[in-house]
């Protein structure tokens, strides 16, 4: 039965997409009332974090002391890989923080609470011009050094240094592409004057993104030990912080839903009963568990939705209007083809024709029809789509293909391309082959 309704339904999914977005809302509303007795509580923010913004100046003071004093100056320079249990956790961190940054080579990114700079450092290899900031002196000669070993340190990105004193951002207003905070926003004294500084220093577009332990980490052993040296060690409040971002003038806040690290493993030959929903109750209180024991949190100054200038999940279906009749034409002769368009990814492909990276068009490259399917023409066909399309919308494009001289059996794969960027087909979306005949 299962294998019959499977056979059944994904090709209507696929020759009507929004059937499927559909039959999702519905699962969503039925599995309302069956988790909604799981849902973990919002925690609160305790007197304790309110009475510390007002010894902000100590806390900072301890924090140069810390590092000054305590600091193991070699684990410090070698982090991430001087911590081998934590390296995998570090590494999804990162990925997940640049995902959701929307990160390119080439943005400004001003790192909060920096310490020794790894992750700077890291940003600096990937082309970033960086921005290191704390409140230690200490940390950050130990985050120069960390760049000055590197023999690949790209100098001319004219990566900085900056101590501040803990209440106001030493940069200017709107220069900033990007902020990003890994595991320093929970010391912050100071939460909410720290918000409405990087609102200040973020341009209209900007995002801030936060990787911060989650529920139970100020009771931990280690945070406890930390503490005693004098180190502010806050539980967050998601909620709390979504709040003051939005008071701060942020215009959104979202919280990634991944975990620091794989949430279970399946047995690879019920992968594809697992995908259907067995074992979906035990994933479940895993991720629940994950998103309250860590936290990505996305602050973003401008409009949340990702668009093909900085595209995140690129997909297409495309699916040829009218009867699906055999292509065929004479040499040298055009034909109009209507194809029907649906954005099943989570990019607004923009239509713009400024010719800046980022604007979207429909496509299609040429083959022979042999076995080994030669390549003729990889830029053969472009259209321009009427206009920008949402996550799950649809559009309708006509396509006059170009006259194709010589008689043979060809094939064109239809794609959506993004000027300057990349095709959908290499960030995984399923191109339409059409096989075609010109006699």
């Amino acid at each position: 039965m299962t294998a019959f309704i499977r056979r059944l339904t994904q090709p209507l999914f696929q020759r009507q997409p929004q059937l499927r977005a559909l039959a999702l809302d519905l699962i969503d509303i039925a599995a309302r009332p069956v988790l909604m007795p799981f849902t973990l509580s919002r925690p609160h923010r305790s007197d304790t974090e309110q009475a510390a913004e007002a010894r902000t100046d100590s806390y900072n003071r301890a924090a140069e002391v810390h590092w000054a004093t305590h600091a193991d100056r070699r684990h410090a320079m070698d982090k991430p890989f001087s911590e081998p249990q934590s390296l995998s956790r570090r590494f999804i961190d990162i990925g997940t923080l640049i995902d959701g940054l929307r990160l390119q080579p080439g943005d400004t990114v001003l790192e909060i609470g920096a310490g020794s700079c790894w992750l700077s450092w890291l940003l600096n290899r990937y082309g970033c011009k960086t921005i290191a900031v704390d409140v230690s002196q200490t940390a950050l000669s130990i985050g120069r050094t960390v760049f000055d070993r590197d023999p690949a340190t790209n100098w001319d990105l004219g990566p900085s240094f900056l101590v501040y004193d803990g209440h106001r951002l030493p940069v200017p207003d709107a220069s900033i592409d990007r902020i990003v905070l890994y595991d320093a926003f929970h010391h912050i004294p100071n939460q909410r004057q720290i918000l409405t500084e990087m609102r200040r220093v973020l341009r209209a577009d900007g995002i801030v993104g936060m990787s911060e332990p989650g529920r139970g980490h100020a009771n931990g052993a280690a945070t406890l030990m930390e503490a005693a040296t004098g180190v502010l060690e806050n539980e967050l409040s998601l909620e709390d912080v979504a709040e003051s971002a939005l008071r701060a003038g942020f215009r959104e806040t979202r919280v990634i839903v991944a975990s620091d690290s794989p949430l279970m493993e399946v047995d690879a030959r019920k992968l594809r009963a697992f995908m259907g929903g067995r074992g979906f109750a035990r994933y479940w209180r895993n991720l629940r568990a994950a998103l309250d024991g860590h936290h990505y949190l996305l602050l973003f100054a401008g409009d949340p939705e990702p668009t093909t200038a900085r595209p995140r999940r690129l997909r297409a279906n495309i699916t040829r209007s009218g009867a699906a009749t055999p292509l065929r034409a004479k040499p040298g002769e055009p034909i109009e083809l209507r194809f029907d368009l649906y954005n099943s990814g989570d990019s607004r492909w923009l239509h713009s024709s400024d010719r800046r990276p980022g604007w979207t068009r429909f496509g299609g490259h040429l083959y022979r029809g042999n076995e080994a399917r030669t390549l003729l023409d990889f830029d053969w066909l472009r259209v321009a789509l009427p206009g920008d399309v949402m996550a799950e919308r649809s559009i309708q494009v006509v396509a006059q293909l170009p006259p194709v001289h010589e008689s043979g059996r060809y094939v064109i794969a239809f794609d959506l391309v993004v000027e300057g960027v990349t095709w959908f087909a290499d960030r995984g979306s399923v191109p339409l082959t059409i096989q075609y005949e010109v006699a």
